[in-house]
């Protein structure tokens, strides 16, 4: 697997997941606030605002196309697409990230014009 990004330039997705020890802080930080499951966002969501600032719009049919075509697919030929485009989706010890299909999801909508990245 190839790609046009080098190590300096490739983004790791992994690095956008909080550590067990991040959420255990963040957990004690605000214990005691009714809201604090609301201020911060799942693994998935951590990854997809870390790299896009965003994350999809699944009521959007031409999002929701997207998703259907990435669950179909292969998930090599996902991981081969991703970091084609310069996004590596593997934690260190070889999983993808959570949300590693609607980072693909996001990919593609940038490919077909339904979003732009600021």
């Amino acid at each position: 697997m190839s790609n046009k990004y080098s190590e300096e330039n490739l983004i790791h997705a992994a690095l956008y997941v909080p550590t067990d020890e991040e959420k255990q802080k963040r957990s004690e930080e605000f214990k005691d606030n009714p809201m604090s499951g609301f201020l911060f966002p799942d693994d998935r969501d951590s990854v997809l605002y870390g790299i896009f600032g965003d994350i999809p719009d699944y009521e959007n049919p031409d999002m929701e196309s997207l998703w259907e075509e990435v669950l179909d697919a292969d998930p090599e030929e996902i991981y081969e697409y991703c970091f084609r485009k310069g996004i590596d989706l593997f934690m260190d010890d070889g999983r993808p990230v959570p949300g590693w299909r609607d980072v693909a999801v996001m990919l593609k909508a940038i490919d077909k014009g339904y979003l732009e990245l600021v």
